[in-house]
């Protein structure tokens, strides 16, 4: 358990780590309410559209799009309030996207430059998945509301 003088720490903690979850959700809807920008939206799921349609999965664009908001929202708000199925669905989330779209080692550029891109994006979302596992692993998945009215009692 922790003591008071870590919660607060953890909630924000919690909070940044959350936070490229909620507003990559947010952006992605607000991208694909406007016809101008919906083709930017769907643009952002291309490499994980193109290993899918590799691995023989034909899948809807803007489906697909509207899918990973959603996970990507409801996993972040659950997570800043200390729901472990919020880091589950970080965690089933990122871990294909991360395998499937950043594949570094099969980069076969002259230049190194575009396969260290791709590590470096890899290895970020690794560090996330890292932050998203320990979170699960320390958090006693109280929600917060139910910690403070039981504190008050």
């Amino acid at each position: 358990m922790t003591t008071s003088s870590n919660i607060f720490p953890l909630v924000v903690a919690r909070f940044m780590l959350a936070c490229p979850f909620l507003i990559a959700s947010v952006t992605t809807f607000v991208l694909l309410r406007d016809k101008a920008t919906r083709g930017y939206a769907i643009e952002q799921n291309k490499a994980l559209i193109r290993a899918l349609g590799d691995l023989g999965k034909e899948v809807p664009q803007d489906k697909l799009a509207i899918f990973l908001a959603v996970l990507q929202g409801i996993g972040g708000f659950l997570m800043v309030f200390n729901h472990k199925f919020g880091g589950l669905l970080l965690t089933l989330y990122l871990l294909p996207v991360t395998l499937l779209t950043q594949q570094f080692w099969k980069e076969e550029h002259i230049s190194l430059g575009p396969q260290q891109e791709v590590l470096a994006s890899f290895l970020k979302n690794l560090g996330l998945l890292g932050g998203i596992l320990m979170f699960m692993a320390t958090t006693d998945g109280v929600p917060l509301k139910v910690k403070r009215k039981a504190h008050l009692d």
